[in-house]
């Protein structure tokens, strides 16, 4: 005769998702940055887009003065304006990469009477990561351009 095999004992189920939890805490804090990161890397490129703007606008606002029409100063001077505001903005804390380099030149697109003077202006910021740091990203860039003209008159219908 056999002897009767001991009772089984009862499967315990303590600690089986204890390996999951950190993998998952991970995913979800990759996620989070994700999320947070990329709203800051928006929020650069407005700003970007505004620096740009802004510079663009400082460069059309060279203008020479004893011309009968609306006209540019040459390029240089524009240039020395766009800079100027680039290297100014940098100063103050923007996170603007190039002041140096935000002059992309002047161009007659979108001038009614197809005159050289629309300024273009690109610029680049960078911020830091809040979370992605984690992962080794430790700045997100972004850039902005824009695009200015001088007009005469107090609003667009008074444009000559």
């Amino acid at each position: 005769m056999t002897s009767p095999s001991p009772p089984a004992r009862p499967r315990r189920d303590d600690g089986s998702i204890a390996p999951a939890v950190p993998v998952l805490a991970l995913v979800l804090l990759l996620l989070a940055g994700l999320v947070v990161d990329a709203s800051r890397q928006l929020n650069a490129r407005a700003r970007a887009i505004a620096y740009a703007e802004e510079a663009a606008r400082a460069g059309a606002a060279a203008v020479e003065l004893d011309a009968p029409d609306l006209r540019l100063l040459p390029d240089e001077r524009v240039a020395e304006r766009v800079t100027a505001y680039c290297r100014a903005a940098a100063a103050a804390g923007g996170p603007v990469v190039d002041p140096g380099g935000c002059f992309r030149g002047t161009t007659a697109e979108g001038d009614p009477q197809g005159r050289r003077t629309v300024v273009v202006a690109h610029v680049d910021v960078v911020v830091p990561t809040t979370l992605l740091g984690i992962v080794g990203v430790r700045e997100l860039r972004a850039g902005g351009d824009g695009r200015a003209r001088p007009f005469e008159g107090t609003d667009e219908e008074h444009v000559r």
